[in-house]
Parts: structure tokens; sequence; C-alpha cells
């Protein structure tokens, strides 16, 4: 049954979430995703002069990659400098996909649209991925913007940092127009999570005085700081309102720089000497707060720093993450950007600092998985990332289910036959009959696998074989028949109800 046809029913019966069930890694249940960063064609499409069908051959060359790699989940960065790699009414197709900014893609495509089908397909969530604030890396690129772009139509909502451009986050003019495109993206596409990182305000100096005069809301000169991380608060809990009262099912997530404030300046703060910037003091981000009053639904810190740092270290961050996030899912950012064999830091040199840091969190209860930035550096296998990665997640594994919605457990499917062809097995069954239910759909599968005469233990994430959104996948035959398959239905949330056995089909 289509999926679109539960929009209504989901809204209606789903309560706002935040609880995500904690445990030691069971070697079943782990986020396992990857950033695709579109500014400057970061990872895709890796040149804005590509035809259509070239950006679709990367994209899914892009996902069969990280489906070979047993991941669950993408990032994509739909929004990157308020433009769209989306069919936007609101902001001009992005110059990264097209080569000029408001000039739509021919052959006409979406690639949002597309990610978020093919993914769905392979078994991952498509979190869209947004920075709020950003107009132009460049202000020389301003005569550049479309001319139906925001900017033209309100240059007073804008101001300078250096030499980019950014909407003034002072403005509820601007934090209105934000929350104006994530409802829009959400509403029309069929996305698992929108997501920011870690750029809010650039710095201190921010030009904000006229801003100020008009909406300091009682703040005096002496509180500017203060004032910005309200207006940065206020923000973030209309994004948080606008998601949910739309489909409260799609997650908020935030990816902040690693420090929220030095221990010196903080006793709340962690023990680190981060000397460039904070969240806190810097960006004006006050992630802490946001996780105290569970405004956002997932924390994924980047924790780009080597494990034995002297100012930063991963796994003194990673410690102060776990203490911090208040019971919200906590997931670790991983720096596969920063592996050079010519690094200034040695650690940098090998994958295996990678390794060492995902086997550190997997012993940290309070985390569920990880993310790698970014998608390219695994693509091209850089210092043998992708195959340490690969020995790593050597099977499928299931994100870790949010809880909080009311529904009952799916039924298993039906009619789940197996028929053999050569070297390969077809798998196929059906959905789990819906006539009676009350709650979310079947939106993945997954198949598990055992030896015959084994007593089926689905605790073990080594059985997992194959999860996807299809209702078929194809496996490797086993010639001597030694093994007996059986089938779930998950939700899109990752809830997995009952599970049935294939019999074999003549």
């Amino acid at each position: 049954m289509c999926r679109t046809f539960y929009f209504a029913l989901i809204c209606l019966l789903l309560p706002i979430f935040h609880i995500e069930m904690h445990a030691q890694y069971d070697r079943k249940h782990e986020w396992r995703a990857a950033w695709m960063a579109t500014v400057y064609n970061i990872d895709w499409p890796t040149s804005s002069s590509l035809t259509t069908a070239q950006q679709k051959a990367e994209l899914i060359s892009y996902l069969n990659l990280f489906k070979s790699l047993n991941f669950n989940a993408i990032i994509f960065q739909a929004r990157p400098a308020a433009d769209a790699l989306y069919a936007s009414r609101l902001e001009p197709w992005s110059l990264y996909l097209t080569g000029k900014q408001g000039r739509a893609p021919d052959p006409f495509w979406d690639p949002l649209a597309f990610i978020v089908e093919e993914a769905h397909k392979r078994g991952m969530e498509l979190h869209a991925w947004l920075n709020p604030y950003r107009l132009t890396a460049d202000v020389r690129n301003l005569k550049d913007v479309s001319p139906d772009h925001i900017y033209n139509t309100h240059p007073e909502w804008f101001t300078q940092h250096e030499n980019r451009s950014y909407f003034d986050p002072a403005l509820p003019q601007t934090r209105d127009f934000l929350c104006n495109v994530v409802a829009d993206i959400v509403r029309r596409y069929d996305v698992d999570g929108v997501h920011l990182d870690d750029y809010f305000y650039p710095n201190n100096d921010f030009i904000d005085d006229s801003s100020f005069a008009l909406h300091n809301r009682g703040y005096t000169p002496q509180e500017k700081m203060a004032w910005r991380r309200e207006n940065v608060d206020l923000v973030i809990q209309q994004l948080r309102d606008t998601i949910k009262s739309i489909k409260p099912y799609v997650k908020f997530g935030i990816s902040p720089y690693a420090v929220w404030r030095n221990k010196r300046d903080d006793p709340r703060g962690s023990d680190t000497r981060s000397f460039s910037y904070t969240n806190y003091d810097n960006l004006h981000a006050d992630v802490l707060k946001w996780m105290e009053n569970k405004w956002i639904d997932y924390i994924l810190p980047q924790l780009y720093f080597h494990i034995g740092n002297e100012r930063v270290d991963f796994a003194v961050l990673a410690r102060w993450w776990a203490d911090y996030c208040n019971g919200l899912p906590l997931y670790a950012g991983f720096a596969a950007y920063k592996l050079d064999a010519q690094s200034a830091d040695e650690a940098w040199r090998t994958s295996q600092e990678v390794v060492r840091q995902i086997e550190y969190i997997r012993g940290q209860p309070e985390y569920s998985g990880g993310c790698f930035y970014s998608a390219k550096h695994l693509r091209d296998n850089i210092l043998g990332i992708k195959d340490a990665v690969m020995a790593l997640y050597s099977h499928p594994a299931l994100a870790p289910p949010f809880f909080g919605f009311s529904t009952r457990i799916l039924d298993a499917p039906q009619q789940a036959t197996m028929t053999q062809a050569g070297d390969k097995m077809e798998l196929r069954w059906r959905a789990p009959d819906l006539s009676d239910s009350t709650g979310l759909p079947p939106f993945y599968y997954a198949v598990y696998r055992f030896s015959k005469g084994e007593e089926p233990d689905f605790s073990k994430g080594e059985a997992l074989v194959w999860v996807g959104g299809e209702t078929h996948c194809t496996l490797p035959a086993d010639p001597a028949d030694t093994c007996c398959y059986y089938v779930s239905a998950l939700d899109r949330l990752f809830n997995e109800g009952k599970i049935t056995t294939f019999a074999h089909s003549k």
C-alpha cells in the first residue's frame, strides 16, 4: 500500500518523540552514516557541468557504495548556500548543480526526490542537510545571485562577515523564512530527518548593531553575546515546532563543533583547550541548553580530533557529550577527511585512527553509532579507510529504533518464498496484512540466515544478511541447502515486527 496514504494518519497518531533506548553495542543496531556535501562540489556532483544522466549515475554509485559497506543513513546537503538541490518554490536552483544559480537542470530532475527514493530502496534513512544562514562564500559573487533570490527582494535581511554574506539571525523575518524553507521540504519530500551542521553565527565580530537596536528584546549592549545565543535558541525551537507540526516522525538533528565550552571558562565544559572557538562563546550555539530542553531529536558532535590530542582529545570529548546528552540519541562524527599520509599529526597518517575511534564509541553505552565526513574519502578509499570500515561493518545493521510513537508491533511478512537459480537465490515476500493496523506501516525489511538445526537468535547481528525497502532481495545461493532464512518487517523508525520463515518454491 502506498506510504503517502499514511501521512495524515501518522501525524494524528504519533506524539513528538525524543527517546531512544541506549545499550552497549549489540552488533545488530548501529547508526552508520555519511555526510554528502554539495557546497563547492565537495562530494557531489563532482562538477556542475555534468549531464543529468551523469549526476544520477554518480548518486547511484555513492548509494551502492554505502549499501555495500552496510551503511543505513545518508546526510545529503540539499541547501548549501540559500539555494536548492531540489525543486524549491522559495529559493533558486544551486549553482553547484547546474553551474549558474537559478538555472534548472536540463533534462529536468529533482535530486532530493531521487536520492530519497533510492536511499529508501536500499534500507537507508535520508536526512536533508541545510546551512541555515550562509548566502555566499564570497561577497564578490553577490552579482551572480539569481534575480529571483530573496536577497534581491529583501537585501536588508543580510549582512556581511569578512568576505561572506549571511542572513542576519536576529531578524524575525529570517527565522520565518528559514522555517518556511524547511516546511516546504518536510511537506513535499519523504525525508527522515532535517539536519543542521555547526554553522550558526560565524564569530564574535559579526556586524549586527542595527538589528540589535531594532530587536534587542531588552538586552543591553554588554549582553549582546547572550542576545545572539537567544536568537539561535529561537530559530532552533521554531524549526522543531515547524517540523513536528507537519510530520512528527521526521527527526531534527544538529551536528555541532566538538567543544561546547572549555572547562577553564565553565565548570560544565570539557577538559579541553580549544583556542580557535567554541559553540557557546563564538558560534553562539548553546547546544547544552538544546539537549537539556530536548529541542532536538539527536545530536551528532563533530569529534574531529585524534585520540590523545593534547588540547582536544577525542576520548575526552566523546565522554563529555555522553555525560551531557540528557538521554538524546547520540552519534559520533568521524573525520575521514583528515586522513593524509603527509599529515602533520602522525595519528592521521593511517586509517587505524578512525578504527580506534569507532571501537571506542562502541564501548560507550550512550552512543548509537556514527557518521563520516565526507563521502568522497570513503569512495576514494583514502589510506584504506573503505577497507577498514568494511571490516568493521561486516554485516548489515538496523538503525537503533526511535520510540515514543503510538504503534503496534507489525505482523510478520506473508508468503515468504525463495527460489534458487544457479549461484543466486531469489527471496520474495508480501507486506503484512494492514487491514486492522493503527500504527506505522512497514517501511523496511530485514532478512536473517541461520544454519539448519541452529536455534534462531534474532538478537545476533551476525545473522542479518540484508536490509532494504523492497519486498525482494537476491543473495548468494546455498548449494548445500544448509541454511534457513527469515524475514521481518520494520517501520520507518526501525521498530521491528514479527518474523516469519521462508519456504522453498520450486
